[in-house]
C-alpha cells in the first residue's frame, strides 16, 4: 500500500507556500456536512493544518465522478428467450458471476467486490448501539460497541443475534413517530418483532427469500455507508408487520387496528417489488436487448451506433452532454456509417471513408463507423435534449440524442442506444439507467458498457419476456505496466502523459510543479469544470502544436473526452472516501489505467498504452490490481418517483418534511434483490430537504420535488446564495428574474474584472479564487437553464442565461490559460463567434415563431 507522510510529500512537491497532500480536499465535503462524528472532527483538524500550508486552497472541493471499471473478456454471445418458452441460454464460455446465496451453512459466497484480495474489501460496519442520544445516527453511535460481524454462511445467526440491539436505538422511535406510528405502540411493536425474529420464524428458507436476508452479507461489507443493517432491519420489520397473517399476533400484543392499517398503507405505498410492472407500455412489447460489453478501448459502441444510424426512429442516451452533443452532430453531418453499408457508396463527391480518431466514443477498429468528413447520403435529422440545453433541427426528427435522465418511456423507437450501462450502480444517478433498461419502448435496445453490469441487467429482465443477447469485446491495444515508477521525480514526466490525482488542489499543485520543472505546459480536467471547458482543455492536450503536452486530472478524466494519452501516471493509489483513506478499488484502477493508448490515436507508433505511478510503492499495486478479475456489480439503483412521493405525502402525518418522505422510501420499501435505493448521503439529504421545506413553504409538493431533483450544488455556499434568490423569487412572484438575481453579486463583479483583464494589452495573471468564483457562477446558471425547460413561464430568460453562460465559459478558458506558466498570449475576445454548423432552433425561438404565426 502507498503511504506517504505529509512532510515527505511536502518536500517532494514544493515549499510551504504551495505544498499539498494527496486526498486532502476530498474530506471537505464531509467537513461542512454538520456531522459531529469523530472522523469529521479529525478531518477539521486536518483541514486547519492544510489551510496553514496552502492558504486559500484549503477551501477547494472536489466534484469528481467515479466511473466503474471495464474488464477484459473474449467475444461471446448469450441469448435469453422470452419467459413463455423454456429454451436454454447459450454462451460460448462461462462468464464470472456472483455466486448465488443459499440458505444455511451449506452455501459459499464469492465477494461481489473484493476479488481475491482482502485489500479491496470494505471494513464491516458498526451500525447501532444500546446507548444513544436523540438524533444520533446508527453510524455515529458505533464507537460504543464492537463492530457486529456477519458470516455469509450463517446469516440467521447474525439476523437473530443483533435484532435486539437494533430495536433499542432511540433514533428508531423518532423515525417511527415521524412515519405516523403512535409513540405508545412503538415499543410493543418492536418487542413483538424481536421475539418473532429470535424465535427463528423469519429465518426459514421461505423467510430467507421473502425478507431478503442475503442483503446482510452484501450491504454490510460492500455497500455504501447507508446501505446498512438499519435499513435492512427496518424494511424487514415493515414487510413482517404489514402481513395480514400477523394481525392476530400484533393485536394480542396490544397494537391497535388503526396502527396496523397505517403500517399496511405505508407498505403498499412504497412497495417496489416488481419495478418492471411500472412500465406498462414497455411490457406490451417483445424487446430485443443487446448488450455490448468490454473494457475501455474495445470498440463496444461500434455496432450500436451503426444500428442507430440505420434505424427508422431511434434515440441515443449517454451520461454526459458532451457525448449527447457529439452523437447529435455526427448523425446530422452523416459521419456515422449506417449498419449494412460496408463501403462508401458509388457517389462522385463521396469522401474517402477515413475514420475519425477525434471521437470520444468507444468505437475503435480500422473500420470504425465514425468518419472525419460526413457523407450527405448518411446524414440523419436528429434533435438534442439534455438537462439544460435543447437543439431542435426539425420538430418531427426521427432521431434524438439526449442524456439518460431525459429519456422518454412513452415514445416508441425502432432502436435505442444506452451508453455506460455500468452506471446503473451509481449511487446518485443509477436510477436513470434502471429506468432505461426497464422502461424504454424500443424494438431493439443496445446497452453499451462494462461486463460488470451483465448480471444486474439479466436479473432485471428475467421476468419481462424480453430477449437478451450479450456481445463481448476485447481491448484493441495492449496495456503495459512499466517496471519502475517516476520515483517522485516530476522532471521525468513526458509529452503525452496523464497524471491522475484525487483533489482539485493536488491538480493545481502538480500543474505548478511540472510547469516550473519542465518546459511543458499542463491542461487540467476535473469534475467541477463545466463540460465545455473540459472539452477545450482536452483539445489543447490533443493538439501537438498547442504547447500543452501533459494533462492532469481527477479519476473521471476520460469520461466523455477523447484524449491522446500515451501513459497514465498514478499520483497516488489511495483515496480518501469521506471517512478514511482506502486503496483504489479494482474498478477504479482498471478504468484509470485503461485510458492509456487508445486505438488509432498514436499514428504509426507502437500500439498500446503504458501506466506507472509517481512514487515507488504504487507500481506493484497497479500491476497486481490489473491482474485481478473484476467481480460483477452487486445491484443497480432505483429512486423515488413523483407518484410514490405524492402517495406517501397523503399517508404520512400532515406537514411532514420532505426528508421524512424520502426516509419512508428507504426504510419501508420492498425491493427486488438486485436493486437498492439511490443514496444522497444523510447530511446532504437533510440539507436539501431543510432548504426546500424552509424556502418553498406554501408551494405545491410537485414544485418542491422538482427542486429536490434539480442539479443544485448544495456544498457550494456561494452558489447556494444565488439559488436562494432564485427560489425566493419563485415562491413570492412565480417568476425568476435572472439579471436581478445576479446583478449585484460577487459573481458579476468577478466576471467583469476578468473580462477587463481579457481586453488588457498586458499579460495579467489570474488567481485560483477567480477560477473558483467562475465555477460556482456557472453552476448557478446551469440550474436556471435546467429549470427553464421544466417551468418555462416562471424561468423564461433562456436567451439571457445562454449569453451569460457563454461569457462565463470564455472567462474560465482565459483564467485557466492565464494561470499557466509561460503561456502564450491569450485571446482578448470576450465572445465566441456565434455560428451554427448545423441549423437548429431552441424551444424559446420556436415559441416566438409560433406566436408570430398566430
Amino acid at each position: 500500500m502507498l503511504s506517504v507522510c505529509s512532510q515527505c510529500r511536502n518536500s517532494l512537491f514544493g515549499t510551504h507556500s504551495n505544498s499539498w497532500m494527496t486526498l486532502s480536499s476530498v474530506s471537505f465535503r464531509w467537513i461542512h456536512s454538520g456531522s459531529n462524528s469523530s472522523q469529521n472532527r479529525r478531518a477539521k483538524d486536518y483541514q486547519r493544518h492544510q489551510n496553514d500550508l496552502e492558504g486559500h486552497q484549503g477551501d477547494w472541493q472536489t466534484d469528481s465522478f467515479i466511473l466503474p471499471h471495464q474488464p477484459q473478456y473474449g467475444s461471446r454471445r448469450e441469448t435469453r428467450q422470452p419467459r413463455a418458452f423454456s429454451q436454454p441460454v447459450h454462451e460460448a464460455s462461462q462468464s464470472p458471476t456472483r455466486t448465488p446465496f443459499k440458505y444455511g451453512k451449506e452455501s459459499t459466497r464469492t465477494s461481489p467486490r473484493g476479488g481475491d484480495s482482502d485489500n479491496h474489501r470494505r471494513p464491516k460496519l458498526a451500525v447501532w448501539t444500546t446507548r444513544s442520544t436523540p438524533g444520533t445516527t446508527f453510524k455515529q453511535a458505533s464507537n460504543t460497541r464492537p463492530t457486529p460481524r456477519v458470516d455469509p454462511e450463517d446469516i440467521p445467526a447474525f439476523f437473530e443475534g443483533e435484532v435486539q440491539h437494533w430495536s433499542e436505538h432511540r433514533a428508531l422511535e423518532e423515525r417511527f413517530q415521524a412515519f405516523g406510528i403512535q409513540k405508545a405502540e412503538i415499543r410493543p411493536l418492536l418487542k413483538t418483532f424481536v421475539s418473532a425474529v429470535q424465535s427463528g420464524s423469519l429465518s426459514t428458507p421461505e423467510g430467507h427469500e421473502r425478507y431478503g436476508l442475503p442483503r446482510f452479507a452484501v450491504d454490510l461489507v460492500d455497500g455504501p455507508v447507508k446501505s446498512n443493517s438499519d435499513i435492512i432491519y427496518s424494511t424487514i420489520f415493515f414487510a413482517w408487520a404489514s402481513d395480514p397473517a400477523h394481525e392476530p399476533l400484533l393485536e394480542s400484543a396490544g397494537i391497535s387496528s388503526t396502527t396496523i392499517t397505517h403500517i399496511q398503507a405505508l407498505s403498499r405505498a412504497t412497495d417496489r417489488s416488481f419495478p418492471a410492472e411500472e412500465y406498462a407500455d414497455a411490457r406490451k412489447m417483445h424487446r430485443k436487448v443487446i448488450m455490448h460489453v468490454g473494457p475501455t478501448n474495445s470498440g463496444k459502441t461500434h455496432n450500436a451506433l451503426r444500428a442507430l444510424a440505420a434505424s427508422g426512429t431511434g434515440v441515443y442516451a449517454g451520461p454526459l452532454r458532451l457525448l449527447a452533443h457529439e452523437i447529435w452532430e455526427r448523425l446530422n453531418l452523416g459521419q456515422i456509417v449506417p449498419l449494412g453499408v460496408e463501403e462508401a457508396p458509388v457517389y462522385t463527391k463521396a469522401p474517402a471513408p477515413e475514420p475519425d480518431t477525434e471521437s470520444a466514443l468507444d468505437v475503435g477498429g480500422k473500420a470504425a463507423p465514425v468518419r472525419k468528413v460526413g457523407n450527405p447520403l448518411y446524414a440523419r435529422s436528429c434533435n438534442m435534449v439534455t438537462g439544460e440545453e435543447q437543439k431542435i433541427v426539425a420538430e418531427g426528427a426521427p432521431l434524438l440524442s439526449c442524456t439518460v435522465e431525459m429519456l422518454s418511456t412513452v415514445r416508441t423507437y425502432d432502436v435505442a442506444v444506452v451508453d455506460e450501462i455500468q452506471m446503473i450502480a451509481d449511487e446518485f444517478r443509477g436510477t436513470a439507467w434502471t429506468r432505461a433498461v426497464l422502461g424504454l419502448c424500443a424494438k431493439e435496445v443496445h446497452l453499451c458498457g462494462e461486463e460488470t453490469a451483465v448480471p444486474v441487467v439479466r436479473e432485471l429482465l428475467k421476468d419481462t419476456g424480453d430477449e437478451l443477447i450479450i456481445n463481448r469485446y476485447e481491448r484493441l491495444t495492449p496495456l503495459f505496466v512499466e517496471e519502475k515508477s517516476l520515483e517522485g521525480d516530476l522532471s521525468r514526466v513526458r509529452k503525452g502523459d496523464c497524471i491522475v490525482t484525487f483533489s482539485r488542489s493536488n491538480i493545481f499543485g502538480l500543474k505548478r510543479k511540472i510547469e516550473s520543472t519542465t518546459s511543458m505546459r499542463c491542461a487540467v480536467v476535473y469534475g467541477m469544470l463545466p463540460p465545455e471547458i473540459r472539452s477545450e482543455q482536452a483539445a489543447l492536450f490533443n493538439d501537438p502544436d498547442s504547447g500543452y503536452d501533459v494533462i492532469i486530472g481527477s479519476d473521471a478524466i476520460g469520461m466523455g473526452l477523447n484524449l491522446k494519452i500515451r501513459r497514465v501516471i498514478f499520483e497516488a493509489v489511495r483515496k480518501w472516501d469521506g471517512m478514511s483513506e482506502r486503496p483504489l478499488s479494482i474498478s477504479q484502477t482498471k478504468q484509470i489505467a485503461g485510458r492509456a493508448g487508445r486505438y488509432g490515436l498514436h499514428g504509426d507508433e507502437q500500439p498500446g498504452g503504458y501506466t506507472t505511478s509517481l512514487l515507488p510503492d504504487g507500481v506493484d499495486f497497479i500491476r497486481d490490481t490489473l491482474a485481478i478479475s473484476v467481480p460483477p456489480l452487486p445491484y443497480g439503483r432505483i429512486g423515488a418517483t413523483s407518484d410514490s412521493f405524492q402517495r406517501l405525502s397523503t399517508i404520512l402525518p400532515p406537514g411532514c418534511s420532505s426528508k421524512t418522505i424520502f426516509d419512508a422510501h428507504r426504510y419501508i420499501s420492498r425491493l427486488p434483490p438486485t436493486l437498492r435505493f439511490s443514496e444522497m448521503g444523510e447530511d446532504r439529504l437533510r440539507e436539501m430537504c431543510d432548504f426546500v421545506d424552509t424556502r418553498c413553504e406554501g408551494l405545491p409538493l410537485s414544485h418542491r420535488l422538482l427542486l429536490l431533483l434539480a442539479p443544485i450544488a448544495w456544498r457550494d455556499p456561494a452558489c447556494v446564495k444565488i439559488i436562494t434568490r432564485y427560489v425566493t423569487m419563485y415562491r413570492d412572484d412565480m417568476y425568476v428574474d435572472l439579471i436581478k438575481a445576479v446583478e449585484d453579486t460577487s459573481f458579476m463583479a468577478n466576471l467583469e474584472t476578468i473580462e477587463g483583464r481579457m481586453r488588457s494589452p498586458e499579460r495579467p495573471r489570474a488567481t485560483s479564487d477567480m477560477l473558483s468564483e467562475l465555477e460556482s457562477f456557472h453552476k448557478a446558471l446551469v440550474l436556471y437553464a435546467w429549470m427553464s425547460f421544466r417551468q418555462p413561464i416562471a424561468w423564461n430568460q433562456q436567451n439571457e442565461v445562454a449569453d451569460l453562460k457563454e461569457r462565463v465559459e470564455l472567462a474560465l478558458e482565459w483564467t485557466l490559460q492565464a494561470m499557466t506558466r509561460n503561456s502564450r498570449r491569450v485571446s482578448k475576445s470576450t465572445q465566441r463567434p456565434k455560428q451554427r454548423t448545423i441549423p437548429y432552433r431552441t424551444p424559446q425561438e420556436m415559441r416566438v415563431e409560433r406566436a408570430a404565426r398566430a
